[in-house]
């Protein structure tokens, strides 16, 4: 392999499960970078590999609400375990209800939900250590098939009525950019870059979950033909604003990583989900 530079050269990747998985490993091996992609379960079991004191990337708490006792068990085993930095991927759930103003890196969480209380246990495990960047990502629209792009997509197909929240707003991550996000941050850690830090990402665009769906059925309709059909009806507001907007500024002031639009790489996003559904359908 063409040396890098980095040092290390070697990330391990703990992985969600799911799609975010192998665009993780694809995006980082293109770089340069020498790969091992582990499951929270071979994590926790096994540690790190011999030999290696690797950047480690900590998707597992990306795996969603069913999978959070292994996403904190991993974090927990993270503790015991020698490398030069790791990158963690947490979330907006940390935070309760903040209504329009956008959410800087000072802000206090204060996880009002389940899931939102998981996320936050799994970052204080790991601000202990002097060596853990901590990345809260905001809404992740299509790391799985739960999530919003797959279940907007069957629903269509299906000629199921699809109801969105057209009040509540956010700045979605979609799986290609966060892996440019990823990518950039551990090329910076591996040449010399602060090794720890809290940091926001989002799109540079907020959105609502109907104006994203409205956007799908646009694309779908580009790739279908105009006489594609689909109903999106509006979800009853919320009592209270759930909007959470990212605010992305120490990301820039640091790492120099720009935010971009969700609605880049969308159309290629649907398109990968019509030939996931149509080959499971042949």
């Amino acid at each position: 392999m063409h040396h890098t530079g980095y040092k290390p050269d070697t990330v391990v990747v703990i992985g969600a499960g799911n799609a975010m998985d192998s665009a993780l490993q694809k995006g980082l091996q293109k770089v340069g970078f020498r790969v091992q992609l582990l499951s929270a379960e071979q994590f926790i079991e096994g540690g790190l590999p011999e030999g290696v004191r690797p950047i480690i990337v900590n998707a597992a708490s990306c795996a969603g609400g069913v999978r959070m006792p292994e996403a904190k068990a991993v974090c927990h085993a993270l503790l015991n375990q020698s490398c030069h930095a790791i990158l963690h991927l947490s979330s907006y759930g940390v935070f309760g209800h903040v209504g329009s103003r956008k959410i800087d890196e000072d802000a206090e969480p204060d996880p009002l939900s389940e899931r939102g209380r998981d996320w936050f246990a799994c970052e204080q495990t790991l601000t202990t250590l002097d060596n853990v960047s901590i990345l809260r990502l905001g809404w992740q629209v299509d790391r799985s098939e739960q999530a919003l792009l797959g279940r907007i997509i069957r629903s269509l197909l299906d000629g199921r009525a699809v109801s969105l929240d057209d009040a509540s707003l956010g700045n979605p991550v979609t799986v290609s950019d966060l892996v440019r996000v990823v990518v950039a941050i551990t090329q910076q850690l591996a040449s010399g870059a602060p090794t720890s830090g809290l940091y926001h990402y989002g799109s540079a665009d907020t959105c609502t979950a109907m104006d994203f769906g409205r956007e799908v059925v646009d694309r779908m309709r580009s790739l279908n033909g105009d006489d594609f059909t689909a109903e999106l009806t509006v979800l009853e507001p919320a009592e209270k604003d759930r909007s959470y907007v990212l605010a992305c500024g120490r990301l820039r002031d640091v790492f120099g990583i720009q935010q971009r639009s969700w609605r880049q790489g969308l159309t290629r996003q649907v398109e990968l989900w019509l030939e996931r559904l149509h080959k499971s359908a042949s």
